[in-house]
């Protein structure tokens, strides 16, 4: 073996080995982040705006799926407005963490919201960005998507 091909090979082993010993254990920031979308959840439904400004970040954007950009202040003018929310389940999320400070989640949410009682169900996609910040993990930016409609079985 000539002495370059034993050094890249030195440099991989070692690589391989030395790694996972300054790895950073990802669960603990995830499952922060999913306990943040959990109080985001219940923010939502108390229409809780104090609580909201402090889970979102400032610069947030939230891309519905409708196509509708809204930023912080936008989103929580709405509930200002008079939006308000019977029902808010996320389901089936998982957690990646990108770097040591941003965690993207993806899921589901199960909704029911509407102004003055005229109320809408939706079932949703949904894929979330928090930033860690100096006063915790916040919602940087969201995006939802409109479930398929599921299709008819073939005879």
């Amino acid at each position: 073996m000539n002495r370059s091909r034993f050094l890249r090979l030195a440099a991989l082993l070692s690589a391989l080995l030395i790694a996972p010993l300054f790895a950073k254990d990802d669960k603990a920031d995830i499952s922060a982040v999913i306990a943040a979308e959990k109080a985001r959840g219940v923010a939502i439904l108390s229409a809780d705006l104090k609580a909201l400004d402090a889970l979102m970040a400032d610069d947030c954007r939230y891309t519905h799926s409708s196509g509708k950009v809204e930023s912080k202040k936008d989103h929580i003018d709405t509930f200002v407005n008079g939006l308000r929310y019977e029902r808010f389940i996320t389901s089936g999320i998982h957690g990646h963490s990108v770097t040591p400070d941003v965690v993207v989640l993806n899921g589901r949410i199960d909704q029911r919201k509407g102004v003055d009682g005229k109320m809408t169900d939706l079932n949703l996609f949904f894929q979330s960005v928090w930033r860690r910040e100096a006063t915790g993990w916040r919602l940087a930016s969201l995006q939802t998507a409109l479930a398929p409609a599921p299709t008819a079985k073939k005879s």
